[in-house]
């Protein structure tokens, strides 16, 4: 059971300070908001009610050409069509904060309403991170030097990120951004059809000082949310900003050996960029019971609250993910400058 807070900020009943007898500002510290950085690059699968909890994904692998020439009178021997299928089990994830009558009697500040913004970006960057962390668990990899991550000790270039196109653009994976001509009016040039990589401030850094970047103030018809392409890749940087572990994923100690580039006691901390594309990843939701929010006044538990002492305000998700081909959705591990 979490802690029941009982009066203002506070989190432990062992010793809590009394809020209500002490001036303070009220004016409350601006949290960093958390935007949905993996899930929308993801396809959106609904699985009705009451269809199970298991969901199977599946597409026809392609037919190998039919080269041969045909012989008269004769048919060919013809093809039978494979199917291959990928399957997610549904999960659920969820939390809540409980609060006493007595808090919210002699509250002075608007704790409950803080706590519902609270709780729902707590949930968006749970469930966000979830999706990344299946993302970024596949086998399609590049590396800014050697082959393996524990060799990793420079920042990635423009070669690095060519390569990381040219094995998108080979295995077929589709690009979600089709490209556009220029718009009527000032600051918008023709944009190139690419593919979306998420990467962390720190790779930002990097990839803006690279030849050929072109950032949103010199081309105003870039996609929302988009802090500059390099040729077909459409960078979106993703924070941890309250330091929870969210955002783009950064292995530390997870390099090579060097002092010159970020690291831990000498050992270099490696960045992840993801790279997706269309139909490469997908988000499943259990329709209808996605993200649900509860609110449970004081008194509604019976018998375990006799006193009716005890109230919470909580959320609930219900989802999966899954890649759908492991070769369409790319990750590029790197370090970044000190």
């Amino acid at each position: 059971m979490a802690t029941v807070v009982s009066a203002n900020t506070v989190t432990d009943l062992a010793s809590p300070p009394d809020a209500t007898q002490t001036y303070f500002s009220r004016k409350l510290l601006t949290r960093a908001k958390y935007y949905d950085y993996f899930s929308r690059w993801a396809e959106d699968v609904n699985l009705p009610m009451n269809e199970g909890k298991n969901v199977i994904i599946r597409r026809w692998l392609h037919l190998a050409m039919a080269l041969s020439e045909l012989t008269e009178g004769t048919p060919p021997t013809g093809k039978t069509p494979t199917l291959d299928d990928f399957s997610a089990t549904l999960a659920q994830y969820g939390d809540f904060i409980a609060a006493s009558d007595f808090m919210r009697w002699t509250e002075v500040d608007p704790a409950l309403n803080d706590w519902v913004s609270l709780l729902g970006e707590q949930a968006g960057y749970t469930i966000d991170t979830i999706k990344r962390n299946t993302a970024d668990a596949g086998t399609n990899v590049i590396y800014s030097n050697g082959t393996a991550r524990t060799q990793i000790t420079s920042t990635p270039n423009g070669n690095t990120y060519d390569r990381a196109v040219r094995t998108h653009m080979t295995n077929g994976a589709e690009m979600p951004f089709g490209g556009a001509p220029a718009q009527q009016g000032q600051g918008t040039l023709p944009t190139l059809p690419g593919y979306p990589c998420v990467i962390h401030p720190f790779t930002y850094m990097t990839v803006k000082n690279l030849t050929g970047f072109i950032s949103p103030a010199m081309n105003k018809s870039m996609p929302d949310g988009c802090c500059g392409n390099l040729g077909m890749l459409y960078f979106f940087i993703s924070p941890d900003a309250s330091a929870v572990g969210a955002g783009a994923r950064v292995r530390a100690s997870g390099g090579g050996a060097s002092t010159t580039v970020r690291n831990t006691s000498g050992t270099v901390d490696v960045y992840e960029d993801m790279i997706f594309s269309k139909r490469g990843f997908s988000s499943v939701k259990l329709s209808g019971k996605s993200l649900m929010n509860y609110v449970k006044p004081v008194g509604s538990a019976g018998a375990l609250d006799p006193l009716e002492q005890v109230g919470t305000i909580g959320w609930k998700n219900t989802t999966t993910q899954l890649i759908n081909n492991q070769n369409w959705v790319l990750r590029v591990e790197h370090a970044v400058e000190l």
